[in-house]
């Protein structure tokens, strides 16, 4: 069996005709001033890519295309040289479309399993020190902008502390590590945890609160992000590229920059919210206060946020980074709070 092919020597561009016959493991070419013969085993024959012709590619750097691709087909497979899965998939429509449904859903499930597990190994493996200078380039960064000194007496401030540190934990990592406050008319109503452990308290979400009972409550639900590195996965996940990198590399600087805005713009999974909630729930109960006095809170800070949303449609500017910005509420999570009475 032979097939025609075009012939080219590699070094001019003039196209000499030939035909192509296979014999056993040897290509043999001849035709127009050209007779060679070939082991396959020293040519390249590139699997088909679409409607374009068949490529043959000679070890001395010649080459010979052959338009006809369904003889070309039939003459390997009269040797015994049938196609690869690959091009017989690449063949068909619906296994390229097969394949691209695959791939989409490969890439999906990197995106919602495979993240957040490098996420949380990266998280784990960060030392200590590194966590405890991301929390002062943190305030370095926004104190003086957003965040302005306390306006809490120091003995409000000592009162709170001191019962924050007495309180029982069921997890060692989860015990408060420093705690500052801070005011932030803009930020409004909010406390958040920093990655080393840091917990900044803002003045107007203790004025929101009723009793210390739910400023408590509010303190150790951010203990339970703490505790499981919360901020810092999110962040992570957030700018996988380019701070997960730069930690890999060992570039630390490059973490210091970015971390500051990127832990602003931090929004908590529900999952997340849901850990941290249980947490607090088992840690008030070991200090005999119920769990219904976070749900409490986060009702005011729904009520606080959608009067500051009315606000803003009135023409006020109304704050872009407070506490429901970061810690979603949802009702179903302050029912089940609520039913921890």
């Amino acid at each position: 069996m032979e097939v025609a092919g075009f012939y080219f020597d590699g070094k001019s561009a003039r196209r000499h005709t030939v035909m192509l016959e296979l014999q056993g493991n040897v290509l043999n070419v001849r035709g127009d001033a050209i007779e060679r013969s070939d082991a396959l085993a020293e040519i390249t024959i590139p699997a088909p890519l679409g409607d374009t012709v068949r490529l043959i590619l000679f070890a001395d750097g010649a080459r010979c295309e052959v338009p006809d691709r369904a003889g070309f087909d039939a003459l390997l497979q009269s040797a015994g040289h049938a196609p690869t899965l690959v091009a017989r998939m690449e063949a068909r429509w619906s296994y390229a479309l097969a394949s691209l449904l695959v791939t989409l859903a490969l890439i999906a499930a990197a995106y919602v399993w495979g993240l957040p597990y490098a996420a949380k190994a990266a998280a784990e493996r960060i030392p200590e020190n590194v966590l405890a200078m991301m929390d002062g380039q943190f305030l370095k960064t926004f104190d003086g902008r957003l965040l302005e000194p306390t306006k809490l007496s120091p003995a409000r401030q000592k009162a709170l502390v001191s019962r924050l540190h007495a309180m029982h934990w069921p997890d060692e990592a989860a015990k408060p590590k420093r705690i500052l406050f801070r005011s932030s008319p803009l930020i409004g109503p909010n406390a958040f945890a920093l990655p080393g452990g840091t917990v900044v308290m803002l003045d107007e979400l203790v004025a929101l609160a009723q009793n210390d009972e739910e400023i408590l409550a509010v303190l150790a639900h951010e203990m339970g992000h703490v505790s499981e590195r919360h901020a810092l996965r999110q962040m992570l996940q957030a700018s996988v590229v380019g701070l997960a990198m730069a930690w890999y590399v060992g570039d630390v600087s490059t973490i210091l920059a970015a971390a500051p805005s990127a832990l602003l713009e931090t929004r908590y999974s529900r999952d997340f919210e849901r850990r941290a909630d249980d947490l607090a729930a088992r840690t008030l109960a070991l200090n005999n206060i119920p769990a219904s006095r976070l749900g409490d809170m986060l009702t005011k800070l729904e009520e606080a946020y959608a009067d500051k949303q009315q606000g803003k449609q009135k023409g006020q500017e109304a704050s872009w980074m407070d506490y429901l910005s970061t810690h979603p509420a949802t009702e179903e999570r302050i029912r089940a709070l609520r039913e921890q009475r």
